[in-house]
C-alpha cells in the first residue's frame, strides 16, 4: 500500500461519509441553517481535497 492510495482512500471515505450523512439528514435539509452548514462543509472538503492533491503533486 502506497501513501497515495491510502490518502486517496481516506478522501473517498470522507466524501462517502458526508454523502451518507446528507442522505440520512434529508428530512432536516428543509432548514436554511442546515443547508448553509452543508454547503460550507462541502466547500471545506473541496479545499481539503485540493490541498491534498497539491501536497501529493497530483
Amino acid at each position: 500500500m502506497t501513501k497515495h492510495a491510502f490518502l486517496e482512500g481516506m478522501g473517498l471515505g470522507v466524501l462517502a461519509g458526508a454523502a451518507v450523512g446528507m442522505a440520512v439528514a434529508a428530512k432536516g435539509m428543509q432548514d436554511p441553517n442546515v443547508r448553509r452548514m452543508v454547503r460550507q462543509t462541502g466547500r471545506k472538503m473541496n479545499h481539503m481535497r485540493a490541498d491534498l492533491a497539491d501536497t501529493l503533486g497530483m
